[in-house]
């Protein structure tokens, strides 16, 4: 029987159908007034001319049902007794506060090795690459600022030239990032 009201009412939709009791039906049956529904999305969706609003998606109704199925105050017996559980000591707070604290402190001190072990080896490293190729590893020297030469003499050979290159990239990159800050912030 649904499947004959289904058949008429995609009828109806069409217009080749114009029997009164159909309308009557689907005026008391849900599930007659969602198909409805549906069939109106679809043919709005086949024609083009779906609206986002068309799409809501109401599943208040079935929520509501899966909470009113659900057990939610299901019998605690897995809950332990005042009468059988026992007082904590003082000495067992003691031993509890003792555990935290080296737990702690145990954290502290893998933090202080590891940052000993990365700081030894920039150091090593830095000694291996200094007595390799007699530059610093680490410029000091601030970002943007021209060095001239000791005594006005301009030598420059191809290091000191990828050197400036490297800050004048640096310097403009963050001449960018300044500029896009200042415009995003508005």
């Amino acid at each position: 029987m649904q499947i004959e009201q289904k058949e008429q009412l995609s009828l109806l939709m069409d217009g080749e159908f114009t029997n009164d009791h159909i309308i009557d039906e689907v005026s008391h049956n849900e599930s007659l007034q969602s198909c409805w529904h549906r069939y109106h999305i679809v043919r709005e969706a086949m024609r083009g001319e779906l609206h986002s609003s068309a799409l809501t998606l109401d599943i208040s109704n079935q929520i509501a049902q899966a909470i009113a199925s659900e057990d939610l105050y299901n019998n605690l017996t897995d809950q332990p007794n005042i009468k059988t559980t026992a007082q904590l000591k003082a000495e067992n707070l003691i031993w509890i506060h003792v555990k935290d604290f080296f737990a702690k402190a145990s954290q502290v001190g893998l933090a202080a090795c590891v940052t000993l072990g990365i700081i030894a080896g920039v150091q090593y490293q830095q000694s291996q690459t200094d007595n390799a190729n007699g530059i610093p590893t680490l410029n000091t020297v601030p970002v943007g600022v021209n060095i001239a030469p000791v005594g006005g003499i301009h030598q420059q050979n191809d290091q000191q030239q990828l050197e400036e290159r490297q800050y004048d990239k640096i310097r403009l990159l963050v001449q960018d990032y300044e500029l896009q800050k200042r415009l995003n912030a508005h």
